[in-house]
C-alpha cells in the first residue's frame, strides 16, 4: 500500500526550518574563499539532489515496501501516521544534516563569518556532525512523543529508528558509518543550547533522557522485534541506503557549489533505451535472431537429435539452452532471484543478456545491470563482449576495477574531465562490471566509497558469475544478503556457473527462493557435445606424492609422460598440440619449468610460464600468441591462474589435482570450443592441496568423507557437483540452526546494528600479509590505452616505442609529494596513474619481500609500494624470480 503522501510533499516544509535562524549561518567556501553559500542554499540543494536520485532510482517505491514490512512483523494501529513519520524523517535526514553548521566555532574557524564569536569551552569543538545529529533527531523524538495516536510500544520503534537515522548524521564526513549507543554527557548538554537557534522550545531534560538512555532504546526494540530477522535486516539496509543518499546528495550538490557543474542524469536507461538494447540484443548477431524467431523450435528440439558430436548440434543445443532459460524466465518473472547452470562452451555472456534484456521487457522498473566477477580477466573480456553484441560504446558501460584506469566516454560529450569523475565515483552508467569484492562491500560494507552505490542497485538487474570461486564460509552470508536484498530493493539476480553451488539450501527459511532457470540440467552437461570436450585420465593420479628430496625426480618423469602423449597429439593434428600444464604453488610450475627448458627434446616446444609472479602485460602476450597461433608447438606452465578467467583453448591439460571444482575449471581450458577430438585432461599429485585451499571446507568434505573421497573421479567424470555441495551444506547446515539466538553468531550483529562488524567478518578475500611489489622495467607502449597521457607524464623512453616503469614511479612520487589545491584533479590523475602503475606490479608476501631485502629500495619503498630497484639481478618477465640468484623455496 504506497503512501498518500511523497517525499516532494515533505521538502518544502522541512526546509522551512532554516528560515528561522536570525543570523546567516554558512555551510562552504569557495576553494578561493571569494563566494560562501549559505546553509539553507546548500540544504535546499541537497533536497534537490536527493529527490532527483530518489526518482531516478525509484527509492520512494522501496521505502514504502520497507514500511509495510515492518508494519506486518511489528502491527501499528495508525499505519498512515507512522508511515509519513518514517518518510518524512528520512528525508529529513538528509535535509538536516548539515543543522549543526550553526555552531559558532565552525562558522569563525571554518566559515570565516566574522558575525560570531569563539566559543573555546564548547566541547564539541569546531564539529558539526553530532550537533547537527542531536538537533534532528529531537525535532522527531519530541513529535512522537507528542503524538497521542502511538502506543508507548509504537513509540519505542519511532524512537529507535529516529536514532539509527540520526547515525547517518554522525558519521557523514566519516570514512565509515557505525551506529554508537555511547554519548559523551558534556556534549549532549552543550548541544541543549542551539535549540534556540531554530526556536525549538524543549525541556533541557528532554534531549539529554533519548541520547543518553539510547542502550535502552535498542534493548526495548530488541524485545519489541523479537527473532524475526527480517526486521533487523530491513532497518539495517535501510540505514545504508540513507547513508547512501545523504552522502551522494552532499557531494552533489557541494560539488555544484565548488565547480558550478549541475548533474541531472545518473546512468540509467530510459524507456526508449530499454527498448533500443533489447531489439539489438535481438537482432545484431544472427544466432539471437534465429534464436528469438525459433524460440518454441529450439526448446522443443529433441535431445535425442543432438547426440552426435559435430558443431551443428552443439550450435542447435546452445540456442535449445537459451531458448528454455528464457522460457522458463518468463513464467517466473516474477520472482527475484535465479540459478543458471549452464556447461563450459555454452556461452554464458549471450546467456546472461538474454536474461537482462527479457527482465526489462518485463519490468519497467528495472533500468540498469550490473556484472559481478572475482577475476579481472573475466570483466575485460565481458566488457568487450557486451560492446560488441549491444553495439554500445563507453557511454553506457563501464568496467571498474583497478587496472581499468578513469573511464572517458566515447563522445567526449561534456568536455570536463571534474563531470566525468562524478560519473566514475559514483558509476552514472546503466551496465557496470565490477569485482566480487567491490559488489559485497557496497551491500554488506560500513565504508563511505563503497556505500556510495547503495542507491544505484535499487530496481537493477545483478549477474554475478563463477559463484563456486568463493570460499564456503561465506556461502551462507552471501546467499542471505542477495535474498534479502533482493526483495528490499527490487532486484533481480542471476547466479550462474558451470559448477554451481545452490546456496539457499543453507538457510531452512531462504529454501526455494532461488529459481532454476534450466530444469534438466542432466541432459546438456552429459551430451557429447559438452561433456564430450574433454575425458579425463587419473593414471597419474595414483602415483605416490613426492617429498621434498623426489620433487626434481617426479617431475622429470611427469614431464617424460607429458612430451610422450604431447606427440602422439600431434600425429594426428597437423603436427601442432598445446598443452597446459598446471601446479598448485609457483615454486614447483618454476621448477618444472626449469626442467624442460634444460631438456632438448622440448627444442620444438615454445614454453612459456604464466604464475602470480609474471606481469600482467606479459600474461598478454601469452594468450595473445596462443589465441594467434603463433607456435605450432606450445607447452604453458601455470598456477591457478590460468583456472578461470583466461580465455585460452588448449588441447591437453595436465593437473596437479585440488578441489573437484577447481578441477573442472581448468578443464573449461581446454578444447573450450568443442571442435577437437582426443583432448584429454591428466590429473596427477605432486604438491598437497592443503598448502593452498586448507582452511576452504570443500577441501575437509573432499578428504574426510568416505562418499566423496572414493566417488572423486565419477564426480568429476559425469560433473556431479551437488553430490560435494550437499555434504559441505550438510556440515555447514548444522551450525546454521537458531543462528539468530547464538549468542557469538554473525547475525547477531544484525541484531546489535554492529555495522563495522557485519562488513569486518564477511571477507571474500582474507587480509594477509601480501604487498604490491613494483618492478621498474620498460613495458612496450602498446599495452597501455592512453599514449596522451602516457607523453604528458613523460614517462616514454627516448623513441617513444615502450613505457619506462622508472619514470612511472618518479612522475608518481611527485604527484604524492606534490600539493595540488583540487582535490578532485589529483584523485583523477592517481586514477588514471594507478591503471598504468599495475602494468608494473605484482603481490608478494613479506617472505618473499625478505628474500629480495637488499635488492629494494628503502627510501622509494615508502608510498605503498616496494620499489625492486637492482629487478635485473632476480627478475625477468618470461620467467619471474631467478631461484639461482634468491631463494624461492618460501613462493608458495
Amino acid at each position: 500500500m504506497k503512501s498518500s503522501k511523497c517525499f516532494k510533499d515533505y521538502s518544502e516544509n522541512l526546509l522551512m526550518l532554516f528560515e528561522e535562524p536570525q543570523k546567516t549561518y554558512f555551510a562552504h567556501l569557495s576553494h578561493d574563499k571569494k563566494e560562501k553559500e549559505t546553509l539553507f542554499e546548500h540544504s535546499k540543494l541537497v533536497s534537490d539532489y536527493c529527490l532527483m536520485l530518489v526518482d531516478a532510482h525509484g527509492v520512494e517505491v522501496v521505502i514504502d515496501s520497507v514500511i509495510e514490512e515492518l508494519n506486518q512483523n511489528i502491527p501499528v494501529k495508525n499505519h498512515e501516521e507512522f508511515r509519513n513519520l518514517f518518510k518524512e524523517s528520512f528525508l529529513a535526514a538528509i535535509i538536516y544534516h548539515d543543522l549543526g553548521k550553526v555552531n559558532p566555532n565552525f562558522q569563525i574557524l571554518k566559515m570565516e563569518n566574522e558575525l560570531f564569536i569563539q566559543e573555546k569551552n564548547l566541547s564539541i569543538q569546531s564539529y558539526h556532525s553530532f550537533l547537527g545529529s542531536y538537533l534532528y533527531a529531537n525535532v522527531f523524538l519530541k513529535r512522537i512523543f507528542e503524538n497521542e495516536k502511538f502506543s508507548s510500544e509504537e513509540k519505542l520503534l519511532l524512537y529507535f529508528i529516529v536514532l539509527l537515522f540520526s547515525s547517518a548524521i554522525v558519521k557523514h564526513h566519516n570514512s565509515t558509518i557505525d551506529l554508537s549507543f555511547e554519548f559523551d554527557e558534556q556534549q549532549v548538554d552543550d548541544c541543549f543550547s542551539f535549540f534556540k537557534t531554530y526556536s525549538f522550545q524543549f525541556d533541557k531534560s528532554f534531549g539529554q533522557n533519548f541520547f543518553l538512555s539510547a542502550k535502552k532504546i535498542l534493548e526495548g526494540f530488541n524485545k519489541l522485534a523479537g527473532d524475526k530477522p527480517e526486521i533487523y535486516f530491513n532497518l539495517f539496509a535501510t540505514t545504508k541506503l540513507l547513508y547512501s543518499l545523504l552522502t551522494a546528495s552532499d557531494f552533489y550538490a557541494t560539488n555544484e557549489f565548488m565547480t558550478k557543474i549541475k548533474v541531472n542524469e545518473f546512468g540509467i536507461l530510459s524507456s526508449k533505451e530499454k527498448e533500443s538494447l533489447v531489439e539489438r540484443f535481438k537482432t545484431v548477431k544472427p544466432y539471437n535472431k534465429d534464436l528469438y524467431s525459433s524460440l518454441e523450435h529450439y526448446q522443443s528440439f529433441p535431445f535425442e537429435r543432438l547426440n552426435e558430436r559435430n558443431n551443428k548440434n552443439l550450435n542447435i543445443l546452445r540456442q535449445k539452452l537459451t531458448a528454455e532459460m528464457i522460457l522458463n524466465l518468463r513464467k517466473h518473472s516474477e520472482n527475484r532471484c535465479f540459478y543458471l547452470e549452464a556447461p563450459t562452451g555454452s556461452g554464458k555472456t549471450n546467456l546472461s543478456l538474454a536474461f537482462a534484456t527479457e527482465l526489462m521487457n518485463v519490468d519497467s522498473s528495472l533500468n540498469k545491470v550490473f556484472y559481478v566477477f572475482p577475476f579481472t580477466t573475466l570483466i575485460t573480456q565481458t566488457f568487450k563482449s557486451i560492446k560488441e553484441t549491444l553495439e554500445i560504446d563507453n557511454n553506457t558501460i563501464i568496467q571498474l576495477h583497478s587496472k581499468a584506469g578513469f573511464h572517458e566516454k566515447a563522445d567526449g560529450a561534456y568536455g570536463n574531465e571534474k563531470r566525468l569523475f562524478l560519473d566514475n565515483l559514483f558509476v552514472n552508467y546503466p551496465i557496470a562490471l565490477m569485482s566480487h569484492v567491490r559488489f559485497f562491500d557496497i551491500l554488506k560494507g560500513n565504508e563511505k566509497e563503497s556505500n556510495y552505490l547503495l542507491h544505484r542497485l535499487c530496481n537493477s538487474v545483478v549477474v554475478i558469475d563463477e559463484i563456486q570461486t568463493y570460499n564456503p564460509e561465506h556461502w551462507d552470508k552471501i546467499v542471505y544478503f542477495l535474498a534479502n536484498y533482493t526483495q528490499l530493493l527490487n532486484i533481480r539476480i542471476l547466479i550462474m556457473s558451470a559448477t554451481l553451488p545452490k546456496i539457499d539450501a543453507l538457510h531452512e527459511n531462504l529454501k526455494g527462493t532461488f529459481i532454476s532457470l534450466i530444469s534438466n540440467r542432466e541432459q546438456y552437461f552429459t551430451n557429447l557435445n559438452f561433456a564430450g570436450r574433454v575425458s579425463f585420465d587419473f593414471t597419474l593420479a595414483n602415483k605416490n606424492r613426492p617429498n621434498n628430496d623426489e620433487k626434481e625426480n617426479y617431475l622429470s618423469e611427469l614431464s617424460d609422460f607429458m612430451i610422450d602423449k604431447a606427440e602422439q597429439f600431434t600425429v594426428s593434428n597437423e603436427e601442432k598440440v598445446k598443452v597446459l600444464m598446471e601446479f598448485i604453488t609457483k615454486k614447483t610450475a618454476a621448477l618444472f619449468f626449469r626442467i624442460i627448458n634444460k631438456d632438448r627434446r622440448f627444442e620444438d616446444y615454445k614454453i612459456l610460464l604464466l604464475s602470480g609472479d609474471i606481469l600482467e602485460f606479459r600474461r598478454k602476450q601469452i594468450i595473445n600468441s596462443i589465441k594467434e597461433q603463433e607456435y605450432s608447438k606450445v607447452i604453458v606452465v601455470s598456477t591457478q591462474v590460468v583456472e578461470a578467467g583466461v580465455d585460452i583453448d588448449m588441447d591437453l591439460g595436465f593437473k596437479d589435482r585440488s578441489l573437484i571444482d577447481s578441477d573442472e575449471q581448468l578443464a573449461g581450458r581446454i578444447n573450450r570450443n568443442a571442435s577437437k577430438d582426443n583432448c584429454v585432461v591428466y590429473l596427477f599429485d605432486c604438491d598437497k592441496t592443503s598448502i593452498v585451499y586448507g582452511s576452504d571446507f570443500r577441501y575437509k568434505v573432499q578428504q574426510t568423507d568416505k562418499d566423496i573421497f572414493d566417488d572423486y573421479k565419477e564426480i568429476l567424470v559425469k560433473k556431479q557437483f551437488h553430490a560435494l555441495y550437499e555434504k559441505v551444506f550438510e556440515e555447514k547446515s548444522r551450525n546454521m540452526k537458531n543462528i539468530f539466538h547464538a549468542a557469538n553468531s554473525y547475525y547477531q550483529y544484525f541484531k546489535d546494528f554492529n555495522f563495522s562488524k557485519l562488513h569486518a567478518e564477511f571477507k571474500l578475500i582474507e587480509d594477509n600479509d601480501s604487498q604490491q611489489l613494483f618492478i621498474p622495467i620498460s613495458i612496450p607502449v602498446s599495452f597501455f590505452e592512453n599514449r596522451t597521457d602516457l607523453e604528458r607524464m613523460d614517462v616514454l623512453t627516448d623513441y617513444g616505442e615502450n613505457v619506462d616503469g622508472s619514470k612511472v614511479f618518479d612522475f608518481y612520487e611527485h604527484l604524492i609529494r606534490c600539493e595540488i589545491d583540487d582535490f578532485v584533479l589529483k584523485k583523477i590523475e592517481m586514477k588514471k596513474l594507478g591503471s598504468i602503475m599495475s602494468q608494473f606490479c605484482i603481490s608478494v608476501y613479506k617472505k618473499q619481500l625478505d628474500s629480495i631485502a637488499d635488492m629494494l629500495d628503502p627510501e622509494r619503498s615508502k608510498y605503498g609500494f616496494k620499489f625492486l630497484l637492482n629487478w635485473k639481478l632476480c627478475y625477468s618477465p618470461e620467467y619471474g624470480f631467478d631461484s639461482g640468484k634468491i631463494d624461492t623455496s618460501i613462493f608458495i
